[in-house]
């Protein structure tokens, strides 16, 4: 039986970052977000509350330099369906100004040119 294009975009994303540089990883989680905003907006999957927590989540542990979870909370978004368990998801917060796929995108743009957490000078 053929591979359904969210099953073949779950593998895509399945890569290990172990042993990369954060840097890599970065790119990784934004390379990721890009990927699965990409495909939802061409309707390989559904976009509905589950996914904008889960894609939300993943931008802000992104631009908090928390990349291995930024990609792992992405990857959640496209979970299967018998996989998904609203309490691990329901305290992620739906947040305003990142409700459409548009708004995802736009945040993920801001919070990629970033700078990591850990190189900013203490205030």
């Amino acid at each position: 039986m053929p591979m359904s294009d969210i099953e073949t975009l779950r593998k895509s994303l399945a890569h290990s970052t172990e042993g990369l540089s954060s840097e890599d990883k970065k790119k990784m989680a934004v390379s990721a977000i890009t990927t699965i905003l990409d495909a939802l907006g061409r309707g390989v999957g559904p976009f509905g509350e589950w996914e904008q927590r889960c894609l939300a989540a993943s931008i802000i542990a992104l631009r908090a330099s928390k990349y291995d979870d930024s990609r792992a909370l992405a990857r959640r978004a496209i979970w299967p369906e018998e996989n998904r368990r609203n309490s691990g998801v329901a305290r992620l917060l739906l947040r305003p100004g990142m409700l459409t796929l548009d708004e995802l995108a736009r945040e993920l743009k801001i919070a990629q040119a970033m700078p990591p957490r850990r190189l900013q000078a203490a205030a």
